[in-house]
């Protein structure tokens, strides 16, 4: 039975030790150039920060989806839903959606049950007067919002975890761009002083003058 060959790496990409001895200035190879070295740790570097800033902007999204979440909770315990009793009836409009809330009318609840207060309410469109709608209200019975769902706050999380990551990519792009832009201006630099050197020798001129 013939002895199985070990398997190698397709040539042409090396390995991550290979990649990171180049980063460090490690690899002993004369082809491998400064320039090279100097690639290979932007691309280093760019990977890490891309790294970091992706779990810092998966972390930022937990923290506001949390903190988010508590203070809906303390917000629970001052908001209280009451009945009202519409004073005017709300205009048919064919313009509002059908079970959307249309243009505010008066209308009176209780709250504490010892107090009466009449304050235009959001109704929805065609509804008469009389009508008993839900109301949100303050400890002091004041018209207040309605309290953020749960969907509400995982939607908001998810969108500001997502503007961030934008943001992280948006800067990883940039350190890129920056640094090849500077890496491929010192290559031309290199490559025109290397010109200069071996230009005259290869036209001529050296013989010439």
């Amino acid at each position: 039975m013939r002895p199985t060959a070990p398997q190698q790496r397709p040539p042409g990409r090396p390995g991550r030790a290979v990649r990171l001895r180049r980063a460090l200035g490690r690899d002993g190879n004369p082809l491998w150039r400064p320039v090279d070295r100097a690639r290979t740790r932007l691309a280093s570097v760019v990977l890490l920060l891309a790294v970091v800033t992706a779990a810092l902007s998966a972390a930022f999204s937990w923290t506001l989806y949390r903190s988010d979440l508590r203070a809906a909770d303390a917000l629970a315990a001052h908001r209280h839903r009451v009945a009202a009793t519409t004073l005017a009836a709300a205009p048919q409009d064919g313009t509002w959606m059908p079970g959307a809330l249309g243009p505010p009318v008066p209308a009176r609840w209780h709250y504490p049950a010892q107090r009466t207060h009449t304050a235009p309410v959001p109704v929805r469109s065609g509804t008469p007067a009389r009508s008993t709608v839900t109301v949100w209200v303050d400890d002091h019975g004041a018209p207040a919002g309605p309290l953020r769902s749960s969907a509400d706050i995982v939607t908001g999380a998810v969108l500001a975890g997502f503007a961030a990551l934008t943001g992280s990519a948006l800067l990883c792009g940039s350190v890129q761009a920056v640094g090849r832009r500077r890496i491929d201006a010192r290559t031309a630099a290199a490559w025109e002083r290397e010109w200069e050197q071996v230009e005259p020798g290869w036209s001529g001129r050296s013989r010439s003058s």
